[in-house]
């Protein structure tokens, strides 16, 4: 005889244990999901292999016991319900392989099971019939939800796919719209996620105002690293379970690499050995992983600093350091990576200057200058003298073609690090593309200051002369060019094509003569050679 059972708040599908073979079961009252009116009768089955695997996993993070049992049933998506004294979730097997194809991810088939249990494990009266209740029966289970997934190592994104499956958005007479429901879920979520952080943290913990704890606050306020190494040593010698202490050490160890006196001492295995022994304490701390990620780059273990980094970002996905290091491990290999990276430091952190500068830097080597001085300009606008972004945004300016800014740019890169400043000869090609040969040669004197033997600066400066009208002292830069370079015919050439663009088309025919004396197909020399004539 098949079994009578009050229906109750439906939510969604899924699966849990029931033993027994097909029963038709008559449903009373009730509501789904979708807020339809349910079927009057359901025939049930036993539950999936899967459904008992997920429930059981669910049923592994929380205290309370399973009071319950899962069949399923020709149901439009889920239905929890009692029968007698006994609590069902009933779910279509259909529902569940197109939920989870719709969602994308395997977690939504646990969020809809987990804001199933959630109503039976807070023995929620599903005769209830009062919308208000309901509805803040619907809230509770979906904060349940939110709360058991991240328990399982669910993202809040993946703890969300049930709810983000569905169109719907307005709400019903049982439920609230979907996006009270989404944060009810982040609430659970958070919820257990600080009361983890809490329970984790006071691992390895010691009190106040032991020595030990004394010993660390010394280290932190110690600027010199060795010193510090040495306090945070004692501290670890009187309590060898001190997190903190290795965490704080494995930081000094890597801190060596900035102190002119001790860069040659930093010690990225060290530091290494110290975060390890810190995660084994507190395995969830994205911070320390991303400080191990970066020792192991310091190595050249890209992959394991890869996999710290990743495992960093899964635990905070708004972790901005971590997609920060990230980015500087892909900038070598793949800019593209790096600029997503990038994208979510500055999203996360938008006045972090140091993202908005390297999103140009890796534009500027893509040529998309444009975009390059815009980035730069972001910087710009969170540090004045942020001396790289200047220097690199001139630069962009001159490939761009706006010779007048990159001065300007040059300039003010020259007066906030004039001892850094080597833009010289990029400046005295900016001047020259403007017919300011004398500034020209001022920079290209500066040029040749620094660097005694490049054939560049002597090449540019003669060029300026010539316009000047300073021939001899012109032809002596140009003998210079070829005691500093091996590429003859190339500088003959653009000897040649300077002179014709800047109005001396005869003077540089018998350089592009030359040259075409020993390369007469050199292609550049020809075009330049058509149109002095």
């Amino acid at each position: 005889m098949p079994m009578k059972i009050t229906y109750s708040l439906a939510i969604w599908g899924l699966f849990l244990t029931a033993s027994g073979a097909q029963e038709l079961m008559p449903l009373s009252a009730g509501c789904n999901f979708a807020a339809a009116d349910p079927a009057q009768e359901l025939y049930t089955y036993e539950a999936s292999g899967e459904a008992l695997q997920i429930v059981e996993q669910l049923m592994r993070v929380n205290v309370l016991p399973q009071n319950f049992v899962v069949r399923a049933a020709d149901c439009s998506n889920a239905v929890a319900t009692t029968a007698g004294n006994q609590r069902y979730i009933l779910y279509s097997t259909a529902f569940l392989e197109n939920f989870k194809k719709e969602a994308g991810t395997r977690w939504a088939a646990y969020s809809v099971l987990a804001h199933e249990v959630g109503h039976h494990l807070s023995n929620h009266n599903l005769s209830e019939t009062d919308p208000r209740i309901r509805k803040r029966y619907e809230l509770e289970a979906d904060r349940f939800s939110g709360g058991m997934l991240y328990r399982m190592g669910a993202t809040l994104e993946e703890a969300q796919a049930g709810i983000n499956t569905f169109s719907l958005e307005g709400e019903s007479s049982t439920h609230p719209g979907k996006r009270a429901r989404l944060e009810a879920v982040a609430v659970g979520w958070k919820q257990a996620a600080e009361l983890a952080a809490d329970a984790e943290m006071s691992t390895g913990a010691v009190a106040d105002d032991s020595e030990e704890k004394k010993l660390f606050k010394q280290a932190q306020a110690e600027k010199d690293p060795l010193k510090a190494i040495d306090l945070l040593d004692r501290a670890i010698e009187l309590r060898e379970s001190y997190a903190d202490a290795y965490l704080e050490r494995g930081k000094r160890k890597v801190d060596m690499e900035n102190h002119e006196n001790y860069a040659y001492r930093t010690d990225y295995r060290g530091a290494i050995d110290d975060y390890t022994v810190y995660l084994q304490m507190r395995p969830k701390d994205p911070e320390a992983l991303t400080e191990r990620g970066y020792a192991y780059f310091g190595l050249g273990e890209k992959d394991k600093a890869l996999a710290d980094y990743n495992h960093a970002i899964r635990l905070d996905r708004n972790y901005a350091d971590a997609y920060l290091g990230r980015a500087w491990l892909h900038l070598r290999d793949d800019g593209d990576a790096a600029l997503k990276d990038l994208e979510q430091v500055a999203r996360l952190d938008p006045e972090n200057a140091g993202a908005h500068y390297w999103q140009g830097n890796i534009l500027y080597g893509y040529g998309e200058y444009g975009k390059a001085i815009a980035a730069f300009d972001r910087a710009l606008a969170i540090d004045t003298g942020y001396f790289d972004a200047v220097y690199l945004r001139a630069a962009a300016c001159r490939f761009a073609g706006h010779y007048a800014e990159a001065i300007a740019d040059y300039n003010r890169a020259q007066a906030l690090d004039g001892g850094q400043f080597t833009g010289f000869i990029n400046r005295g090609q900016c001047y020259q593309t403007l017919g300011k040969h004398r500034e020209a040669v001022a920079d290209f004197d500066e040029t040749l200051r620094l660097y005694p033997e490049s054939a560049d600066a002597y090449l540019y400066r003669g060029v300026s002369k010539s316009v000047l009208g300073l021939k001899a002292e012109a032809q002596q830069d140009f003998d210079r060019v070829f005691e500093h370079t091996v590429l003859v015919v190339n500088s003959s050439v653009k000897i040649g094509c300077l002179l014709v663009e800047y109005g001396l088309p005869a003077e540089g025919l018998v350089w592009l003569d030359k040259a075409l004396e020993k390369s007469p197909d050199n292609a550049q020399a020809l075009d330049c050679r058509a149109r002095a004539k």
